[in-house]
């Protein structure tokens, strides 16, 4: 004989328990993946920022700079591995970016939010490495133009800095210009695929002279 307490309804109410159960853990399930799906998005959007035109983070800057009283155009130039200056006429190169370019009192002025400009402490110019691009990477000095300067010798100080995993000097140094059109040619150093900073022998040939034989330079 059959149980005296079963009865058919039961058993349909089982199998509807078991079906909201089933829908509880579907649902469950789902709003854990849309939650890991949104992260991913979050993940990823700074890849394509990078692609939409914002640049990267920096890994080493080469900064020149000048006294700012002197109206005098000098300008920094940056041979990567790619062995293609980075200078006033072609600003990026490989992981390199000419982002300051100073002219002299021309550009002596920073304007700040508010409208109003102030006097900057120094003419400066900047390139920076926004990746480690492991190979050989030369920096020089051009004296480009006097302007209303009457044409005496001028100092440029130079500085390599590290940026990570902290700020630090690298190299610094100072270089002295006598005359028009004058390159020399201030520090030479390799990188390796760490970041690894090694000074090494600047190249005899300034390297206006070497680029503007390849049509590389004005």
């Amino acid at each position: 004989m059959g149980d005296p307490y079963w009865h058919p309804d039961m058993f349909h109410n089982e199998v509807l328990s078991v079906k909201r159960d089933i829908a509880t853990i579907f649902i469950a399930m789902t709003d854990l993946f849309l939650c890991v799906l949104a992260v991913v998005i979050v993940a990823v959007a700074p890849s394509k920022a990078k692609v939409d035109g914002v640049k990267p983070h920096a890994e080493f800057l080469i900064q020149m700079d000048y006294p700012i009283d002197r109206d005098v155009d000098l300008d920094l130039w940056v041979v990567g591995p790619e062995r293609k200056p980075v200078f006033y006429n072609s600003r990026q190169v490989g992981c390199a970016d000419l982002d300051r370019d100073s002219l002299g009192l021309a550009t002596a002025h920073v304007y700040l939010a508010d409208g109003t400009s102030v006097l900057s402490k120094s003419n400066i110019e900047t390139t920076t490495l926004r990746c480690i691009a492991p190979g050989r990477h030369d920096v020089a000095v051009n004296l480009f133009s006097f302007h209303s300067d009457p044409g005496s010798p001028i100092t440029a100080h130079v500085e390599v800095t590290g940026l990570n995993p902290s700020v630090r000097t690298l190299w610094a140094g100072d270089v002295t210009l006598n005359r028009l059109g004058q390159t020399i040619n201030v520090i030479s150093f390799d990188l390796d695929k760490d970041g690894k900073f090694t000074v090494v022998s600047v190249p005899l040939e300034p390297l206006t002279s070497t680029y503007a034989k390849s049509g590389s330079a004005p």
